[in-house]
């Protein structure tokens, strides 16, 4: 039987950030967010998830808080599933930051390794840290884990743990509140599901 794995999104934030990188600013779930995590809980209660990881931010914690609930479950702080430091990006719009840093912005579009966000995480350092998470799922003897976290980690995570080139990050579209779901097997992953609601 392969191991099943759950990836959420946290829910949704105040709207005065949509559209917005809220990488390490540590905001709260809005009204909606909060309602989006009492909904996957009750998605998750018959899923026989038998652990709960969660990124010690502030949103993520409490887009887990009503799943560990419903699930009688603890929940797990694991540091490496915080989203990237943008550094001074944080809560500006792609445009506010093509205008300010356009060279910089083609650096990144590069997928050059070597990019760090300016006052930020470099790839380099981020794509370890997504390595490590793997590595965690891999080692974990859970039948069902799901995971607490972030939209770039996300990505990440599915890019590696599927076999596909990290370049190809961006053509994944999780949302905020929603969420995949994969089989484990010694071979490889297989993607059995992609909610976005």
């Amino acid at each position: 039987m392969p191991k099943k794995l759950t990836l959420i999104r946290h829910g949704a934030l105040d709207s005065k950030l949509d559209g917005c990188y809220v990488g390490r600013l540590d905001v709260p779930l809005s009204a909606a967010g909060k309602q989006q995590a009492h909904t996957l809980a009750k998605r998750m209660q018959d899923a026989q998830v038998d652990a709960l990881w969660c990124s010690p931010a502030l949103r993520a914690k409490e887009t887990a808080q009503p799943i560990a609930e419903r699930l009688q479950l603890d929940c797990c702080i694991v540091d490496e599933l915080i989203e990237v430091d943008f550094g001074r990006w944080e809560g500006l719009t792609f445009e506010q930051i093509s205008a300010a840093d356009p060279e910089l912005v083609t650096e990144w579009a590069a997928m050059n390794e070597d990019f760090c966000f300016p006052e930020g995480e470099s790839q380099r350092e981020f794509w370890r840290r997504v390595n490590t998470i793997a590595e965690q799922i891999s080692d974990c003897e859970h039948r069902h884990l799901a995971l607490v976290s972030h939209g770039g980690v996300i990505r990440r995570l599915l890019c590696l743990l599927l076999g596909w080139p990290q370049q190809d990050y961006l053509k994944i579209e999780i949302a905020r509140g929603g969420f995949a779901t994969l089989s484990l097997y010694s071979e490889g992953a297989v993607l059995t599901g992609l909610y976005n609601e």
